[in-house]
C-alpha cells in the first residue's frame, strides 16, 4: 500500500490520534485507512522528529528517504508527510 494525500489528509482530521479515528471514523475513511498506513505514517512523523532533533545518524537519514521513496505515492505526499512532523 501506497500513502497518498487522502491517506494524510484523514490522518490530520483526526490529529494523528488513532484511537479517534477508530472509534469515529466513517465506513469510507475506514475503507480508505488501514492499521499498517496509519502506523507507517506514525513512524514517518516520528522519523522526521528524531532526525530534526539530531537524534540518528546519517545512515539512518539516508534509509528513510529510501524507505520513504517507495512508500510514499509521489512527491506531493512526501512534502506533506514531512510538513506533518513539523
Amino acid at each position: 500500500m501506497l500513502i497518498t494525500i487522502k491517506h494524510l489528509e484523514i490522518y490530520k482530521s483526526y490529529g494523528g490520534n488513532g484511537d479517534y479515528f477508530v472509534r469515529l471514523a466513517s465506513k469510507k475513511e475506514q475503507a480508505l485507512m488501514d492499521n499498517e498506513c496509519w502506523s507507517l505514517i506514525n513512524g514517518f512523523i516520528q522519523d522526521f522528529q528524531m532526525i530534526r532533533n539530531g537524534l540518528t545518524s546519517k545512515c539512518f537519514s539516508e534509509n528513510l528517504c529510501k524507505k520513504i521513496t517507495e512508500k510514499c505515492e509521489n512527491e506531493e505526499t512526501i512534502t506533506q508527510l514531512k510538513l506533518l512532523a513539523v
